[in-house]
């Protein structure tokens, strides 16, 4: 399913092109048939212009069908689906170094934040306050349990977003969910079950593109998940 969404999402303008020139060519032998049966005396030629009438508005319903499922698959289906927007891979840095932070026991309810910004190298840069921002949680924040992942993406040309998890370390992105809509400080989408998640340092990003598919920084933050209740 995820090969076809893509297939779709790479070549929806061509796609497009093909069925409306299939359409063009269908419309124009649906006027040619309605002036032949207009103009038809005989049974034979009355018979043959009608049939001809019907293949051409089959062919143009069968058309409008396909650019409908198209535009769904496209529109509403794929950025739903994980992992269907091909989306680079931040590279690991080799010669970065990470910094272990001790962070004191807070009492619950109590949210405490890493003492120490993590290094540049890290890849936590991206986020553009206003435009494409996490905002809960925010950078160093400890979670744990159901946990809804808020945001700001505010773009005037604004395509698809994605926002992913990966252990502190790795770079094994997993994406959580994924939408096609602009946010100001609200769920990006479903909840996130941190309880199936081992406990531990991890890195959400936030992956946006605009409506020409050209992927924008991405935005990352540190977060801390504890063990659930």
């Amino acid at each position: 399913m995820q090969e076809i969404l893509r297939f779709l999402i790479r070549y929806e303008i061509w796609l497009y092109a093909i069925l409306g020139w299939i359409a063009f060519y269908y419309i124009r032998h649906l006027f040619t048939a309605w002036g032949e049966l207009r103009t038809a005396i005989y049974g034979l030629e009355r018979e043959t212009a009608t049939r001809h009438l019907v293949t051409a508005v089959t062919m143009i319903f069968i058309v409008g069908l396909i650019a409908l499922g198209i535009f769904s698959l496209v529109s509403f289906i794929a950025p739903a689906y994980p992992g269907t927007i091909v989306i680079a891979t931040a590279t690991i840095n080799p010669l970065a170094t990470t910094t272990t932070t001790v962070v004191p026991f807070t009492t619950p309810g109590e949210v405490q934040l890493f003492n120490e910004t993590p290094p540049a190298e890290a890849g936590l840069s991206g986020c553009a306050p206003g435009q494409i921002e996490w905002t809960f949680p925010v950078a160093g924040q400890e979670i744990s349990g159901i946990v809804t992942l808020k945001g700001t993406i505010n773009l005037p040309n604004m395509g698809f977003y994605k926002y992913e998890y990966s252990q502190a370390g790795s770079e094994n992105w997993i994406t959580i969910a994924a939408g096609n809509q602009q946010k100001n400080d609200e769920a990006l989408g479903g909840a996130w079950d941190t309880a199936q998640i081992m406990p531990g340092d991890y890195l959400l990003r936030l992956v946006v593109t605009d409506n020409q598919n050209n992927l924008l920084p991405e935005c990352q933050i540190p977060v801390r998940i504890l063990p659930s209740p």
